[in-house]
């Protein structure tokens, strides 16, 4: 979807202010990230140069995605503390309620499980099923094979890969503020959080 397009057609305020604040209330599917603050730049760029959206427009859709950033990643995500993995399995066969077992013990982190070529295949459908922080690897030695379980931080690596893009769409947000109080409030706690993923970012090397 072009959202700059999307927004030009409408030729009222009031209909592009009711189109604005639907692409807002919606950052499921119009991603600040991806979608909005991108469309933002080029507003700002093509401003003099051509009719763009209507300034109130423009205005929420900034205010509206600076809010939705900070209260996701104003500080850092925290790392997990240990091992655990929240998780509910939905079978309770006696491999899978081992399983459940490994998967909620913070400190342990690789489980064998020396069993039968169905028995493996059914915990490898239950991991991925659950989408657990785990890897799965049969060790092809003996008879029966065993399944290796190592728990990872994949959930926790995502996190911070979209805590770095949420911290660069802020840092283009603060050269996109309009001139008012308000605004140079939100500025001011965005480029708090962008110092503050430097930081972070220094420390961890």
């Amino acid at each position: 979807m072009n959202l700059l397009g999307a927004l030009r057609r409408f030729k009222k305020a009031t209909l592009c202010d009711a189109a604005a604040e639907k692409v807002a209330a919606s950052p499921e599917i119009f991603s600040p990230v991806t979608l909005v603050v991108p469309a933002l730049e080029q507003i700002h760029a093509e401003r003099g140069r051509r009719p763009t959206a209507p300034d109130s427009s423009v205005l929420h859709l900034w205010s509206r995605s600076v809010e939705f950033l900070l209260q996701r990643s104003e500080t850092p995500p925290e790392p997990p503390s240990n091992w655990r993995l929240d998780v509910k399995l939905s079978c309770s066969c006696p491999d899978c309620r081992e399983l459940q077992a490994f998967a909620l013990d913070p400190v342990e982190r690789v489980h064998r499980f020396r069993v039968k070529k169905e028995r493996r295949q059914h915990l490898h459908n239950a991991i991925d099923k659950h989408r657990l922080d785990m890897t799965h690897l049969t060790e092809r030695v003996g008879s029966p094979q065993t399944l290796v379980c190592s728990k990872d931080r994949r959930t926790f690596d995502r996190r911070m890969k979209q805590y770095g893009h949420e911290i660069a769409a802020m840092r283009a947000l603060v050269g996109l503020a309009p001139k008012s109080a308000a605004a140079a409030a939100l500025s001011a706690r965005m480029m708090a959080a962008v110092k503050l993923a430097a930081e972070e970012r220094s420390t961890s090397k």
